[in-house]
């Protein structure tokens, strides 16, 4: 009897040991936190073929070129109206021996310092107008951008300074016209200039117009350079929207060449904004090159003044002018732009007594000869010759920016 109560207990005791296993394990299902799947690998990287050639870059090129005032007095009108056949006026002999330079440069900048106003009579100093014949001429000879911004600008007042913009504007070949702000046709707006992938930015300031005002309502025509807010805001407006940026500025004291407290001050300035290239014009006589430092660490090429391109002036030193070359690079792959040297060609305005044939000479084609010849040794009986152009040319020019690198009188002919 015992033996069959401890077998029956034996058995209850096994039932329900095992339903307390079946419960727990119940319960450990329903808190199971399934393990997470171990991280994928991704295949390893193949190494890179090691005669694989990189990209390869493309580098584009764009010269500009630039030359200062194109001062034309009667007698150079009066001479380009004798040797038209019909009666109009061809300017173009004047510049024969320097065509096939500007037309070389990819872009060509000149500062035309006086009005065209064809519905005006032509005029010389101190009102001038120059035949309207003269904006088709510039553009023959390879002119891309003019800048109006100039103390002459207004000789002609509001009207004559319209009317010149809009003969450039309209002329075939002209790229760009800057130095005049005509409200919504935008002229005084930066110019953007794109040659062979390089975008070049043109905008024009000067620093008085002979005391002549613009008349109320139109005062916004002109960028003076006391107007600091708009000139910078021009100045980042061109640094969006270009790859170099250039700035014409017309400024300094006439016949010096040596710039002066004011100009260096506006340099530094410029230079501070990011300005990449600063052409100056006005003092009728070349000054200095040079880098200026801006407080961001960039350099900024100025040039204070390139003196007259031509002119019927009668001072030696008037009659010397530069052409400035300047190459620039541009990585297509990379964005990065590169500013050459400067290199620097000159020019002799020569004329005859009275005035007679003037012309331009490149230095490289000029003699002692024609110096010789030259209307202001010939009737005012200054000095003018290979030393004195040698010596002017040296004592204001580092010659590291000569075109040659060579001393000046060795480039004369003859």
């Amino acid at each position: 009897m015992k033996k069959s109560l401890l077998w029956i207990l034996s058995i209850v005791l096994m039932l329900i040991f095992c339903g307390c296993n079946s419960f727990s394990a119940e319960r450990e299902q329903d808190f199971y936190i399934p393990e997470k799947e171990p991280p994928s690998v991704s295949e390893p990287a193949l190494p890179e073929d090691e005669n694989e050639d990189p990209p390869e870059e493309v580098i584009s090129e764009a010269t500009l070129l630039a030359v200062g005032d194109n001062l034309i007095h009667d007698v150079i009108y009066y001479q380009a109206g004798k040797r038209a056949d019909d009666g109009s006026y061809d300017f173009l002999p004047v510049y024969e021996d320097v065509r096939e330079l500007i037309s070389a440069a990819d872009i060509a900048y000149i500062n035309q310092e006086t009005p065209m106003a064809g519905s005006m009579k032509p005029s010389s100093y101190p009102m001038f107008n120059t035949p309207a014949e003269m904006a088709e001429n510039l553009s023959e000879l390879g002119f891309d951008v003019i800048n109006l911004a100039n103390n002459h600008m207004l000789d002609k007042g509001t009207e004559g300074l319209s009317e010149t913009a809009e003969l450039l504007r309209k002329t075939e070949g002209i790229s760009a016209v800057i130095g005049a702000n005509f409200g919504s046709e935008g002229y005084g707006e930066p110019a953007v200039v794109e040659k062979n992938g390089i975008k070049f930015g043109f905008v024009g300031f000067t620093q008085h117009t002979n005391g002549l005002r613009l008349p109320k309502g139109r005062e916004n025509m002109i960028v003076y350079t006391d107007n600091t807010e708009e000139m910078r805001r021009l100045i980042q407006k061109l640094k969006a929207s270009a790859d170099v940026a250039v700035v014409s500025v017309h400024w300094g004291d006439e016949g010096s060449n040596v710039p002066n407290t004011y100009q260096i001050e506006l340099a530094q300035q410029f230079a501070d904004w990011g300005v990449d290239i600063v052409i100056g014009t006005h003092p009728h006589v070349i000054q200095p090159v040079e880098y200026v430092q801006g407080e961001n660490g960039g350099e900024t090429l100025v040039f204070y003044s390139l003196g007259n391109f031509v002119s019927a002036q009668i001072e030696p030193a008037n009659l010397i002018g530069a052409v400035a070359q300047i190459t620039v690079t541009k990585n297509q792959t990379t964005g990065e732009i590169n500013i050459s040297a400067p290199k620097l060609d000159f020019v002799i305005t020569q004329y005859g007594y009275g005035f007679a044939d003037l012309h331009l000479v490149m230095l490289e084609n000029y003699s002692g000869e024609l110096a010789k010849q030259h209307g202001v040794v010939l009737k005012y009986g200054k000095e003018f010759g290979p030393e004195y152009i040698q010596n002017f040319i040296e004592e204001t020019v580092d010659s590291r920016f000569f075109v040659s690198g060579t001393k000046i009188k060795s480039r004369f002919a003859g």
